[in-house]
C-alpha cells in the first residue's frame, strides 16, 4: 500500500507592489487522499476538524443555511 497524498488548498490575493500587480498564494489547508481513495479536507482556520469529500451523487444532499 502506498502512502497518503496531500494536495495544497490555497487562496489567491492580488496586491500592488511598486505600481505592479502581483499575485500572492496563501496556503489555507490540505486535501489528504488515503491509499484507499478516501479524501479529507483540513482547513487551517478550523483546526481539529476534518471535512469529508464525496463524489457527486444523484440524490440531493441537504445544505446548511
Amino acid at each position: 500500500m502506498s502512502a497518503s497524498i496531500f494536495w495544497d488548498v490555497c487562496t489567491k490575493k492580488s496586491v500592488e507592489i511598486d505600481g505592479e500587480n502581483k499575485d500572492i498564494w496563501l496556503k489555507a489547508g490540505v486535501i489528504k487522499v488515503t491509499p484507499y481513495g478516501k479524501k479529507y479536507l483540513q482547513l487551517y482556520q478550523q483546526p481539529d476538524t476534518d471535512f469529508f469529500i464525496f463524489e457527486p451523487r444523484e440524490e440531493e444532499l441537504s445544505e446548511i443555511n
